[in-house]
């Protein structure tokens, strides 16, 4: 009973068959808050270990730079999209986006004013999608969506909603920086039917396009 041993037990008994009836439930009384204590003691290291597997949950499936999902929550969802594709007959995209000039970002204004950079971009691209959709970052400056289509024009909007959220200047404290991305795109099944041939693909669509854009000039200042 809330913790006591035999002798304790044994001592509220005497007292109480000898009359002292305030010494016992002083004693149940103190008993009581101690089995408190302890049970607020155990509450308490249960949230800190459920605050720490949220912590090292959060570390291993999203990008501690952006907030983003990281690669190994994307290629969840896109196996989770695989099989919903193939049981429901359906199809879905990857668009593989890589900016345009980032390291002159990086060796001009420093890394700090990357990072800030980076963080505004996944913002303003996680805000151009819709909530269905995933944004991920999966290293350096590439991202990768998936989304699911319908139409053949939808890989198209979601291309140009993209190219708008980057489309209005970025202001890093003192400096108003512009940047633009090379996109390339991947879809299921078409362009392939598991995560490497996508990821593949879409990749390679994205270095077409930035052959062909290489000679412009893609991050300027004002």
């Amino acid at each position: 009973m809330f913790g006591m041993d035999d002798s304790e037990l044994a001592r509220i008994g005497q007292l109480t068959l000898g009359g002292g009836v305030m010494a016992a439930l002083a004693i149940v009384a103190g008993l009581l808050y101690g089995a408190h204590r302890r049970c607020c003691q155990l509450s308490e290291q249960l949230g800190q270990a459920q605050a720490v597997n949220e912590s090292l949950r959060r570390q291993a499936l999203y990008d501690g730079l952006t907030g983003l999902p990281n690669r190994n929550l994307l290629e969840d969802r896109i196996t989770s999209a695989i099989a919903r594709a193939q049981r429901e007959q359906g199809a879905f995209a990857l668009l593989f986006l890589d900016l345009d000039g980032f390291k002159a970002v990086n060796d001009r204004h420093g890394h700090a004013v990357g990072d800030l950079l980076l963080m505004q971009i996944g913002g303003r691209l996680s805000e151009s999608l819709r909530h269905a959709d995933t944004i991920a970052r999966i290293g350096g400056d590439e991202f990768v969506v998936l989304t699911e289509i319908v139409a053949c024009g939808d890989i198209g909007i979601i291309r140009d909603k993209l190219n708008q959220a980057l489309a209005a200047p970025f202001q890093i404290g003192a400096d108003t920086l512009r940047i633009s991305a090379s996109l390339g795109h991947a879809r299921f099944p078409d362009d392939g039917d598991d995560i490497d041939a996508l990821l593949a693909r879409a990749d390679q669509g994205m270095y077409h396009l930035k052959r062909q854009r290489r000679p412009l000039q893609h991050y300027t200042t004002q």
